[in-house]
């Protein structure tokens, strides 16, 4: 999906669903958000998407309220944008899948942001950027 697609899309659920409340996004969809089990200390969140299931998102408790909000929007961004079979490590063969990280943070960039609040084409921010803005946003308790 092109850049400007991912932010019109996100853009868009928040417009049509009048939210931008990941969660909300995820119940109105029929995904599950787990968030009360324990993780290992290395584990963030997880998207999980396989063919005639519903998606399911799991999320590390051990963060706090807002970097699980960050976390639920950029799984969300997976389960919208990445094909029907899903288990995302974010690892292929040993290696990260960049461009479905970036996207995925684009989405979140363009969930809780609005475009006329920046100086700059949102579709335009580098992909390092945008994974430091997020990256950087997400913390342990």
């Amino acid at each position: 999906m092109r850049k400007e697609e991912i932010v019109e899309f996100a853009t868009g659920l928040k417009r049509t669903y009048h939210t931008s409340d990941p969660y909300e996004l995820a119940k109105i969809f029929g995904i599950r958000v787990e968030e009360n089990i324990p993780c290992m200390k290395w584990f963030k969140a997880q998207a999980v998407k396989f063919k005639g299931y519903a998606p399911y998102i799991v999320i590390n408790r051990d963060y706090d309220e807002r970097s699980r909000k960050i976390m639920c929007a950029h799984e969300l961004g997976h389960i919208f944008l990445h094909d029907d079979t899903l288990n995302n490590f974010a690892n292929v063969g040993g290696k990260i899948n960049m461009e479905a990280e970036y996207e995925a943070n684009l989405f979140v960039l363009a969930l809780f942001e609005d475009q006329e609040n920046l100086n700059m084409n949102m579709a335009d921010i580098p992909s390092y950027l945008v994974h430091s803005i997020i990256e950087k946003s997400v913390e342990r308790k």
